[in-house]
């Protein structure tokens, strides 16, 4: 962490670092697993690395109702982390293979602003009402996101971590430099996408 008043803070003497689960949540603090009873003013609840098993997946629906956990059953994909087939004007940020352990994350959220700004822009000068990531277009990206995260210290030599999904695949971290992710962004294509006119 990049703060030089961190560390002081938790050594207070009203401070108290917790590290068991939480069992319960009272009106007045919460409850460890270990029995005991926390008086709290303020909960900070930090639900940990959940990156491949997003809560969102289930409030996200598609075409024919389809949620994001139905389509991504068998791990998340996402064209440049951003569309998803499926998923008709549907854009996300900090989808999949988004993620980074290299740089910051801000660039990688502006270069999909960008790109989203730019479908928006094309979508209302052509006059499309619709636009939908074509499945292949899909397909290939995530095979080559795959390929290059292949030889990864993220994917090799016995690596366990929170960025493999239940498959054993990074399907959330950028496996290459952040410049070839907005040179990618830099523009919609929108011959990449099935359309709908007005």
């Amino acid at each position: 962490m990049i703060s030089d008043d961190y560390y002081p803070a938790i050594t207070k003497p009203n401070v108290e670092v917790v590290t068991d689960g939480i069992a319960e949540v009272t009106p007045t603090g919460i409850v460890t697993e270990d029995g005991v009873k926390h008086e709290v003013d303020t909960i900070i609840y930090g639900t940990g690395f959940r990156v491949t098993d997003l809560p969102v997946m289930d409030m996200v629906h598609g075409r024919d109702g389809v949620s994001l956990r139905e389509a991504w059953s068998d791990g998340m994909e996402a064209h440049l982390g951003t569309a998803i087939a499926g998923f008709p004007n549907f854009f996300m940020l900090i989808g999949p293979n988004t993620g980074l352990g290299h740089s910051s994350m801000v660039f990688m959220i502006e270069s999909q602003i960008a790109y989203i700004l730019d479908a928006l822009k094309t979508m209302d000068a052509v006059g499309l009402r619709q636009v939908e990531v074509r499945p292949e277009v899909q397909r290939a990206f995530v095979d080559g996101v795959r390929s290059s995260m292949r030889n990864t210290i993220w994917t090799r030599g016995g690596c366990t971590s929170w960025y493999l999904d239940a498959q054993g695949r990074n399907t959330t971290l950028w496996p290459s430099f952040t410049f070839r992710f907005r040179r990618l962004t830099r523009r919609f294509n929108r011959t990449e996408y099935q359309t709908l006119a007005m």
